[in-house]
């Protein structure tokens, strides 16, 4: 059967432009859309050969990572002749975009399917609606600060795949928690007063509200009262599990916000006899009694975060930050009924 010839089209014409964010293997699904084919269909009408499958991709993954698609300097180069689009404009929204190997002065297309090298999560549906006039979900490399939709009061929470199904819920809803969606406003005038010193901050509170939330004693009911808000009353334990970071949100940036004004507070000496004055701080200011635990902290915490305070310009962070992702493995999901998924034989490799 004779392969079909799809011509690239005249410049201005099909022009598909990306979304912020947005993966590499999306945009290209995409603009295959756009022209009634596949894509690889679509690579091969543009000169790029198939791309080659790297056995890690035939291995069970955890939630958030995906297949990416890499495409080297002549791949892209193709890329941006057929959609008319500039390379500059397509590697500032797609942050996989020019992250090939490449060897030095490559002569010919190349392009590989790999695990992402940072974690993406379905964007806002609604959203993705409004800006595309089309339903696909599109799976983006959100930073933290955009984890949150404020117009639709949604949590994007990520692609959970175990035992080989993967689980219908991607989204929270935040209807009923507006004490996230402030959080949320805090969070992004934090980070634009702060700059990396909130970052450090932020990174530590979030490691310790995570161990804090799978530590609770039974007396604790705001968060568990929070998963069922946001799961409206169903399967409260599974939403405890999946939507940890919203869960625990107002907490973190509350706490960050603690660290980043009273960076001198984390210095102080603890006198044999009595409970750290920091543990009782945060106690405190979380109106959590229990967090006066010492166990609760890792050893030398004041000396795990160091900054200096002042106003720095915010970057512009292109990788999301994940406190502990789920591996394949025990998790709090496997208690739950759900289990990993099996490896999978490579093609190719004998047993």
């Amino acid at each position: 059967m004779p392969r079909r010839h799809h011509p690239a089209p005249r410049a201005g014409i099909w022009r598909l432009a990306p979304i912020q964010w947005e993966t590499t293997v999306s945009y290209l699904q995409r603009l295959a859309r756009r022209h009634h084919m596949d894509t690889a269909e679509l690579l091969r009408g543009i000169g790029i050969p198939g791309p080659l499958l790297h056995p890690e991709c035939a291995k069970p993954h955890g939630p958030y990572r995906s297949i990416e698609l890499y495409l080297n300097a002549p791949s892209r180069h193709l890329i941006t002749t057929f959609t008319g689009i500039p390379d500059e404009h397509l590697a500032h929204a797609l942050p996989a975009w020019n992250r090939y190997r490449d060897k030095p002065n490559p002569q010919s297309a190349r392009a590989r399917l790999r695990l992402s090298s940072a974690y993406a999560v379905t964007g806002c549906p609604r959203c993705t609606l409004a800006r595309t006039g089309q339903t696909h979900p599109i799976p983006q490399y959100l930073p933290d600060t955009a984890l949150v939709c404020q117009r639709h009061r949604l949590w994007m929470l990520g692609r959970h795949t175990l035992a080989g199904t993967r689980l219908p819920i991607e989204h929270a809803d935040l209807t009923r928690t507006p004490e996230i969606l402030a959080a949320h406003r805090i969070h992004i005038r934090l980070l634009r007063r702060w700059g990396p010193a909130a970052d450090h901050a932020l990174t530590q509170a979030m490691n310790l509200t995570e161990t804090w939330r799978r530590n609770a004693p039974a007396d604790e009911r705001i968060w568990p009262a929070r998963a069922r808000r946001i799961g409206n009353n169903k399967r409260p334990r599974l939403w405890y599990a999946l939507a940890r970071e919203a869960i625990t949100y107002p907490e973190t940036i509350t706490l960050a916000q603690f660290f980043t004004h009273h960076p001198r507070s984390l210095h102080v000496l603890e006198r044999p006899g009595r409970t750290h004055p920091l543990h009782t701080a945060i106690a405190t200011l979380l109106d959590r009694p229990w967090l006066e635990n010492p166990a609760l902290y890792p050893d030398h915490f004041g000396d795990r975060i160091r900054y200096t305070a002042g106003r720095h310009p915010y970057p512009r962070s292109r990788w999301p930050y994940r406190h502990n992702p789920y591996d394949p493995g025990p998790t709090e999901l496997t208690k739950l009924g759900y289990q990993p998924p099996h490896p999978r034989p490579v093609p190719g490799k004998r047993r």
